[in-house]
């Protein structure tokens, strides 16, 4: 049987790339207890709830071509946490005469194991749905308290107790002139062209210079 393996973190830091690697030797056992072959990994460290995930959809069109068996997944809401994508992989799956498989025994259409399919598509959707609310109720009250609501702050601030604050260098000043620049009519790539040229340091995505 030819595997297709599929496993998702929502971020892509340390402590998630040592659950990947914690998955990998999962499936790893899993699948050599069943002395079964791995295809491929499909891996994407971003949100569940898009089915825009770059790894995802190459593997639906793969499971379209039959390059596989078997779809593994820990758990169905790693493939997806909204109904109408678990119906699109499930149906795409039975097209295909490929089976899905999850770690945790809710499916496994290879014993007969799908009538719950969609009920756990239910849920997991509705906990995603409950999980966004959670998270946007709680940026909301922090932007009422005048907190910090990223993990990053803009370039010219810093970041105090949660509140943000000018920093105290000149890359206030570097702000103000880039907006002065621009409502001028200089564009981007110029403005850009022109800070670089003076010697001012370029902001990493961390919020500092490089």
């Amino acid at each position: 049987m030819r595997c297709a393996i599929y496993l998702r973190v929502s971020t892509n830091k340390e402590e998630q790339k040592s659950s990947l690697e914690n998955q990998r030797d999962l499936f790893y056992r899993y699948i050599g207890d069943k002395g079964w072959d791995v295809h491929e990994f499909y891996v994407d460290v971003e949100t569940g709830t898009t089915d825009k995930r770059a790894s995802l959809q190459r593997l639906i069109r793969d499971a379209k071509q039959r390059k596989f068996d078997v779809i593994l997944a820990k758990e169905l809401s790693r493939l997806a946490r909204n109904g109408k994508l678990s119906y699109e992989i499930r149906d795409i799956a039975l097209t295909n005469g490929i089976h899905i498989i999850t770690l945790d025994n809710a499916v496994n259409t290879m014993e007969g194991r799908s009538e719950n399919f969609g009920l756990y598509a239910w849920l997991y959707e509705q906990e995603s749905q409950r999980t966004s609310e959670r998270i946007k109720s709680s940026f909301a009250s922090k932007a009422r308290r005048g907190e910090f609501k990223g993990s990053i702050p803009p370039y010219g601030y810093d970041v105090t107790d949660g509140v943000l604050r000018v920093r105290d260098d000149d890359s206030p000043s570097i702000v103000k002139r880039i907006f002065e620049m621009y409502l001028q009519g200089t564009g981007f790539d110029a403005i850009a062209r022109t800070l670089t040229r003076e010697g001012y340091p370029t902001p990493r995505s961390d919020g500092w210079e490089e």
